[in-house]
């Protein structure tokens, strides 16, 4: 990127005495930028000299890895072609990480960024800056995104309307709760009753010996107040998926749960198999993935898999690289969110 440096200084005097970065006074929010050219992220610190933010950096997949395994920061700008030593996207890796699942992901990226870039109409990314970055425009970006974060607790929507349900019959309970949610979705999310009921029916439903519906139940009250557009996604998929453990409680099949977690440790396997897949273009065997997934996801009570497993063998038949890279994002989230790493 070329521009005057000497005319910056000027442009950074003059930011300075703007607005800075909130919330909660100077030095509160962090923001971590990663890109692996460090010319560019010489650049960015110095477009956002004059901010009181707390600005970090990481020049590869792996020290970024590393920093955000220790605390999670509260934005991340995220250079979207960047790799890991195994060569799969780092965006991948962090739109599926679910211990960031709250903190808003910022694409940076070139316009027709290519394979490793799929910015579609429910993009898991909170925003997008182009680049080259224009360093006068810069600092307001980031800070608007900052902003954001301290309004989206805000004008929380009305509260939640569940049909009553016979005392004492938990399960219709829960059938009512979720059925009211999704069909309220996405302001249901964060209604102010959402929450206390999601935590009421997991205790109860914990209560009842049906550890595995509570579990979700608790997760989707974690994410109940996820105002990313991962968390917005996320949410809407345990909801879903719970109301199909709901439909399915009555199924007594010996040996169903074993299955099914059988099943989804096959499919996390395969995971590495696909990204090889499309590194070498291989899209007979990404359109034959799909084509299974799609016929077998639903079976074991995954409708989900079976929709994005439809999805991935038509992406696959185009050959549409993005497409299919952002169907693989779509599998390891929701792969995260049905079978979560142990705490």
């Amino acid at each position: 990127m070329n521009f005057n440096l000497l005319a910056t200084s000027a442009w950074r005097r003059e930011i300075g005495t703007k607005a800075a970065c909130p919330p909660g006074g100077p030095g509160q929010a962090t923001v971590f930028i990663v890109d692996d050219n460090s010319e560019n992220l010489r650049v960015m610190r110095l477009a956002l000299a004059g901010e009181t933010c707390r600005i970090e950096t990481a020049a590869s997949a792996e020290s970024a890895i590393r920093r955000l395994s220790t605390a999670p920061p509260d934005l991340i700008l995220l250079d979207t072609q960047v790799l890991a030593d195994d060569g799969t996207p780092l965006v991948r890796r962090l739109l599926a990480d679910g211990r960031l699942v709250s903190v808003p992901i910022v694409a940076l990226a070139e316009p027709g960024a290519g394979r490793h870039m799929s910015l579609d109409a429910d993009s898991r990314f909170d925003g997008r800056i182009g680049k080259p970055i224009d360093p006068r425009t810069f600092p307001g970006e980031v800070r608007s995104f900052l902003d954001s974060l301290s309004q989206a607790s805000q004008n929380r929507p009305s509260e939640l309307l569940i049909p009553d349900a016979a005392t004492g019959d938990r399960w219709k309970q829960v059938a009512n709760l979720l059925d009211a949610i999704e069909a309220g979705l996405p302001d249901s999310q964060f209604c102010a009753g959402t929450r206390p009921s999601l935590r009421r029916l997991a205790e109860a439903m914990g209560e009842l010996q049906h550890p595995e519906v509570a579990g979700y139940l608790q997760q989707a009250e974690r994410l109940s107040s996820a105002a990313t557009a991962r968390g917005r996604t996320r949410f809407r998929s345990v909801i879903q998926h719970c109301r199909e453990l709901v439909d399915l409680a009555a199924d007594a099949t010996p040996g169903l749960a074993e299955m099914c977690s059988g099943y989804l440790d096959r499919r996390r396997g395969e995971l590495a198999n696909l990204e090889r897949s499309l590194r070498n273009s291989d899209f007979a065997a990404l359109r034959k993935a799909g084509h299974n997934l799609k016929g077998t996801g639903a079976a074991y009570g995954f409708g989900e898999l079976t929709t994005i497993g439809r999805a991935l063998e038509a992406a696959a038949k185009d050959a549409d690289t993005a497409a299919v890279e952002d169907l693989l994002i779509q599998i390891d989230s929701y792969l995260g969110i049905v079978q979560p790493a142990p705490e």
